[in-house]
């Protein structure tokens, strides 16, 4: 799967004459990813939170930067596609509540990856029909070329994230048309659950390990 590049995330807004009105949005998507992605990479670049045992921190701050930015609820119901007219407000609300963790945890580890040194290029922005779509370019230390396409609505809010071509919300929305082809939606959501806990057991494991490496090196 290449959902997301092996060092890819972190954080841009086309095409033709566009209104007045169209441009104002446009101009709003573009300010707001690219704002995202220069605090992202602020918190990249901080010493202090570099390093293994200062991931829970770094993610603390990085969170903040990607929840000002993103609207996890809405990332969540276009990754359930027609299944959620089928959800009842409660099952909503469970969806979103562990499915937002999960999507927000993917993201912020990609993010993770880059070291604050690489470079993002801006390219311009194009208007869909649910979305203004803001398209940057990531470069890496090898001068290797990554697409990153954000997809911003009219508040402004990212609602959906495009690396190398691959929709987050259209990756998770074919998992979850073979899950549910043969499943309830309790069966998945416990699924969901137990995968969101264990990524949080694996992290708080490593970040501990971390830690008292660090202090026993002191």
């Amino acid at each position: 799967m290449r959902l997301f590049h092996a060092s890819v995330v972190a954080a841009v807004l086309a095409a033709g004459p566009i209104d007045a009105h169209a441009a104002d949005e446009a101009s709003a998507a573009a300010q707001l990813v690219r704002g995202s992605v220069d605090d992202a990479l602020k918190v990249l670049k901080d010493p202090s939170l570099q390093g293994r045992a200062k991931r829970k921190a770094r993610w603390g701050q990085l969170r903040e930067v990607s929840d000002r930015a993103f609207d996890w609820s809405a990332m969540s119901q276009r990754s359930l596609g027609v299944h959620w007219r089928k959800l009842n407000p409660a099952q909503r609300e469970r969806f979103v509540t562990t499915f937002r963790e999960l999507l927000a945890t993917h993201y912020l580890g990609q993010i993770d990856r880059f070291t604050g040194k690489e470079k993002l290029e801006y390219k311009g922005t194009e208007k869909t029909p649910t979305a203004t779509e803001v398209r940057m370019v990531l470069i890496t230390a090898s001068r290797e070329e990554v697409p990153l396409h954000f997809f911003v609505d009219e508040r402004p809010k990212v609602v959906d994230v495009s690396i190398e071509g691959v929709i987050l919300s259209n990756h998770y929305r074919g998992v979850f048309n073979r899950q549910l082809v043969n499943n309830d939606f309790d069966t998945v959501m416990k699924k969901l659950e137990r995968k969101v806990a264990r990524k949080k057991k694996r992290a708080e494991k490593a970040d501990k390990a971390a830690a008292e490496k660090a202090a026993a090196g002191r």
